[in-house]
């Protein structure tokens, strides 16, 4: 139903507001870019943008499908960057998956030795949820994924461990803990830690490791992300247990 050119007007739209911005992003004319947006509506049965003040906003139909336009385009655009290297010689690629966490404290000092072994591979690195990297895996978006605990999906990918998960008390340089020694889980339970989410492996593990203690599972703040928790952390909004 979409070509490229669609898509990619659609992305530009999306991206600068304005038709004008939009159409001149992709070499296109203003009475060209509008035409091509009126016959895909048509075609689509509903509108995907309204204007106001000259701006372009999304429907709520808009707003739905933007995300599989931007995610279609984007798989495009890496066929053509892997035919690109293919021509130019670099035929070893190597794409991995990784949920955050790993991503930020696993991968750089992996892919720095991978790389120094190996400099003619291309790699490439996609983030997400482990249900995401899983799915990566399984229709061989990439050749590998990191993820925080077992994946679930066990009858149809293999998984090997690369280490034990280990909780850590992160602060401010300035906070009383910082230089103490001998810190317990106990200790940040009760001060009242910033956590990741019970939704997250990692944050699962935490609280598992909580309530094996005895103690009430009862943080100040659940959050998704290792980055945000440490955001907090370091606002003094309080002692951040994250899993690792």
């Amino acid at each position: 139903m979409f070509n490229r050119r669609e898509l990619a007007l659609l992305r530009a739209m999306f991206r600068h507001a304005t038709v004008t911005a939009a159409a001149a992003s992709v070499n296109m004319t203003q009475p060209a870019a509008s035409a091509l947006l009126r016959d895909l509506e048509t075609r689509l049965g509903f509108a995907l943008f309204t204007r106001e003040n000259r701006r372009l906003h999304l429907t709520s139909q808009g707003r739905s499908l933007i995300p599989e336009v931007l995610h279609a385009l984007d798989g495009i655009e890496a066929v053509d960057r892997l035919a690109s290297d293919i021509r130019q010689g670099a035929q070893t690629r190597l794409a991995v998956g990784a949920v955050a966490i790993a991503a930020s404290s696993l991968l750089p000092a992996a892919l720095r030795a991978m790389r120094q072994a190996h400099p003619d591979v291309v790699v490439t690195v996609r983030a997400g949820t482990a249900l995401d990297i899983v799915e990566m895996a399984l229709d061989h978006r990439v050749d590998l994924g990191v993820i925080v605990g077992a994946p679930t999906d066990k009858q149809n990918v293999a998984s090997h461990s690369l280490g034990p998960l280990s909780l850590h008390a992160v602060m401010r340089p300035d906070h009383p803990w910082a230089t103490r020694r001998g810190l317990t889980l106990a200790q940040v339970t009760q001060a009242g830690p910033i956590v990741l989410a019970t939704a997250l492996p990692a944050g699962r593990a935490t609280r598992e490791a909580i309530e094996a203690l005895g103690l009430t599972y009862r943080p100040i703040v659940e959050v998704a992300q290792s980055s945000a928790a440490c955001a907090l952390a370091a606002d003094d909004c309080a002692t951040s247990t994250i899993g690792r």
